[in-house]
């Protein structure tokens, strides 16, 4: 009888959860402009422009939200320096015909601890008036993080809906300048995914609860730097995502949809501290090919468009 009860307990809890999360998801986020004061750290960007794909063109618009706040840091130069922060964040692109999109909207909420891999140099003043000696070098290997994760995700036209929790690591190499940015930045999470609805699934005969690994790899290339300084605005961005799900129905696995290959590829100018027409920070062009789950339908794109009210 007890362990009845304890299992009643636990369904009750997840279901409530599986309700309440989007709701508290997308309430954070809404209230980002609200919080982002002191030391809350906000950011977002916003990229109108035209999808193509299957030989068809639509509006699009995709975006990136997030708020950050350190909940704790020891101090700025201190040797491999350690913090803990907690976030909100939402992105994903909209397309005027959803069938065209191969890309999530996901929102999630996140709690990390960072290690910088960071020394300051060690400097003494010199033998004359205005000279230093180095009496140390200093480092910047970039920072590893770890994070704990819930979140929710859907494609666009809410036909497949999951709420999940996981964690991920990941190494991140802070500064890209000349050959520094061929190091990838890299993520690999484990995620506890808890079906919402899935129209696939239901198809095929079941909506099961899974577990996914997933892999991210990613490059900021400064072209521009290296081909003259008249293009330094100029940047290649490359994005290599691969999931793969276990736990899901012999069905499932048999329509190939239980792994997924995600790659892009964009070339941006941006303008610096000086937007176009005061709103317009980038331009650019972006080629992907793939899907990112739950988004069922593997596409080849091609996005042309604008990055405005960059933060």
């Amino acid at each position: 009888m007890p362990s009845i009860i304890l299992s009643k307990i636990k369904w009750g809890v997840m279901l409530s959860l599986r309700k309440s999360m989007p709701a508290l998801l997308l309430l954070l986020v809404a209230s980002s402009p609200v919080l982002a004061t002191g030391s809350w750290d906000h950011n977002y960007k916003f990229r109108p422009g035209l999808l193509s794909a299957d030989s068809q063109w639509t509006p699009a618009l995709s975006y990136d939200i997030s708020l950050m706040k350190t909940l704790w840091s020891e101090s700025e130069n201190q040797a491999f320096r350690k913090s803990i922060s907690a976030g909100v964040a939402t992105n994903g692109t909209l397309a005027g015909d959803a069938d065209l999109n191969n890309e999530p909207l996901l929102a999630n909420a996140r709690i990390s601890t960072f290690i910088n891999l960071y020394r300051p140099a060690i400097v003494s003043l010199g033998d004359k008036p205005g000279e230093y000696r180095t009496e140390k070098e200093g480092f910047n290997w970039g920072h590893l993080s770890f994070s704990l994760l819930a979140g929710y995700e859907t494609d666009q036209a809410l036909e497949n809906r999951n709420l999940t929790g996981g964690a991920e690591v990941g190494y991140v190499l802070t500064e890209n300048q000349g050959f520094k940015a061929l190091v990838p930045s890299i993520f690999v999470g484990y995620d506890f995914v808890f079906n919402d609805h899935s129209d696939l699934e239901q198809t095929l005969g079941g909506e099961d609860d899974s577990r996914r690994v997933r892999l991210f790899a990613s490059w900021k290339l400064p072209v521009g730097q290296w081909l003259s300084d008249s293009l330094d605005g100029l940047n290649a961005h490359v994005d290599l995502r691969y999931y793969k799900s276990d736990g899901l129905s012999q069905a499932y696995r048999d329509a190939d949809k239980d792994e997924a290959v995600y790659t892009a590829g964009s070339l941006s100018y941006s303008f610096g501290d000086e937007p176009l027409w005061g709103v317009v920070n980038a331009v650019y062009v972006r080629l992907t090919d793939g899907r990112i789950p739950p988004v069922t339908n593997d596409d080849t794109t091609v996005m042309v468009g604008l990055t405005v009210w960059e933060r």
